[in-house]
């Protein structure tokens, strides 16, 4: 297991989408099984947060009342990391599955592919919690958590223009056009739909 962990960051770290398209493609013995990477990085995420000196909702706003929303959202993603899977990989995996149907990948291969990027974006994630460990300097860690957030974006990217180019299949310039959009719509409306579930099953436990 061990070895499949580290095995498997250290692809999704150099080659996550050349790797992940050979994992679907059969040569699986190496990897660690997707949902029980992201599980666990969820799980080691909640220990980490537990040193920061500051909340992410702290680095976010400095409203009292939209720093409360704020982290009482977080908090519910990150402790609910099947909710989280269950809800936003299916419309990500949507926006894969259409913008790159000439791959011949299925639907729930693309739900795979999509836990597996899903859980390096979570490390990604956690650089800022980790800095946030070290100071407490808010000016600061804005910064960083901007840079948190272009990462998250540009990995993405990366992620998918490795796993879907085929210069048999699309054009540079179409394969940067699905990458990107494909990006934006899933990140977009996978947020809409978790806050939607959140905001529901809020309103549901204070009846």
């Amino acid at each position: 297991m061990n070895n499949g962990i580290f095995f498997t960051l250290k692809e999704l770290a150099t080659r996550p989408g050349h790797s992940i398209k050979e994992y679907l493609l059969g040569k699986r013995a190496s990897h660690m099984n997707y949902m029980s990477l992201f599980v666990l990085l969820s799980g080691l995420g909640i220990l980490l947060d537990g040193y920061s000196k500051v909340s992410l909702a702290t680095i976010i706003s400095t409203n009292k009342e939209e720093q409360s929303l704020i982290s009482n959202y977080f908090n519910f993603v990150r402790d609910n990391p099947k909710t989280f899977i269950f809800i936003t990989i299916p419309i990500i995996a949507f926006f894969t599955f259409q913008f790159y149907k000439k791959s011949k990948f299925n639907y729930s291969e693309h739900l795979i592919l999509n836990i597996y990027k899903a859980s390096a974006l979570l490390i990604i994630s956690k650089l800022i919690v980790l800095f946030s460990i070290i100071t407490s300097n808010i000016s600061f860690l804005k910064v960083i958590n901007q840079i948190v957030d272009y990462g998250i974006i540009a990995y993405s990217f990366w992620f998918l223009y490795q796993f879907f180019y085929d210069e048999n299949l699309y054009s540079k310039a179409g394969i940067i056009t699905r990458t990107i959009l494909s990006v934006v719509l899933g990140m977009l409306f996978s947020s809409i739909f978790m806050f939607i579930y959140w905001f529901i099953t809020v309103m549901i436990l204070k009846l």
